[in-house]
């Protein structure tokens, strides 16, 4: 008796939660427009940038859930894959390459009506977001006329944070959006030096580090494309130059309330 009741409670949790699951934007800035509604969407994103003096490309894979605290608030977590590449300048130098490690965060959006501008919408919004990355790149140097290399085994701890303010133009199947960014990165780095000589690895030492590359600053541009069922599909680009930027396609749900 106590085992069926047991059951009939977790179908009902199961059943409030399914009710509810059918909220808001999910895959980029607009935000919600729903008080109390639950969505999970997917995202992925391709980054480019400058971190101190080298090139850090990588590929995310997330999924976002957000829940519409007010009309005008939006709280989502965020949770899924990352994989970095680092590009060095030197020739004599490889590149860095990692797998996929789990990368986390938290975030929110607001979206308001504007007081001025009929039809168009005030959105603001930031997150923070952490990632780790493991991996390894080489060094070859000579000394008189024997060849050595250098092998760092490294482990990176990122840290982001974003932040936007910016402008909605719905219609009735489209909604673009423009918006002013804010982009910071810090990472704390863990190196193992081994020095290689033939069949020959000895351990040299290990450092720890830390980076930040102060504050980003770009703009955003992006366009939602309407889906019937309350989903949408979003594409998006974050550009700080003609060589740093990001691109984010998001498969999202849309609110109740019409905008």
């Amino acid at each position: 008796m106590m085992k069926s009741k047991y059951i009939l409670s977790i179908l009902l949790v199961m059943g409030i939660g399914i009710q509810y699951l059918q909220g808001q934007m999910a895959g980029n800035p607009i935000g919600s427009k729903g008080r109390g509604e639950w969505t999970v969407s997917a995202i992925g994103t391709y980054v480019e940038q400058q971190v101190g003096s080298e090139m850090a490309i990588s590929r995310r894979i997330f999924v976002k859930s957000n829940w519409g605290l007010t009309p005008w608030l939006d709280l989502y977590a965020i949770g899924g894959g990352v994989q970095v590449n680092l590009k060095s300048n030197s020739a004599s130098v490889s590149d860095y390459s990692s797998k996929y490690h789990l990368g986390y965060g938290i975030g929110f959006n607001m979206v308001l009506k504007s007081p001025s501008l009929s039809g168009v919408w005030i959105s603001a919004g930031g997150q923070a977001l952490r990632f780790s990355s493991k991996g390894s790149f080489t060094e070859q140097f000579r000394v008189e006329t024997t060849s050595y290399m250098r092998d760092f085994d490294m482990t990176y701890d990122w840290r982001e944070a974003r932040f936007n303010v910016g402008l909605i133009i719905p219609t009735r199947s489209v909604r673009f959006y423009l918006a002013g960014a804010g982009w910071l990165v810090q990472r704390y780095d863990t190196k193992r030096e081994f020095l290689t000589n033939g069949d020959v690895r000895s351990f040299i030492g290990e450092e720890d580090g830390e980076l930040r590359s102060g504050l980003w600053t770009g703009g955003i541009a992006g366009i939602e494309f309407l889906l019937p069922n309350r989903f949408s599909i979003t594409i998006e680009g974050l550009v700080f130059n003609d060589r740093n930027y990001q691109v984010t396609i998001g498969l999202c749900q849309t609110g109740r309330s019409t905008w």
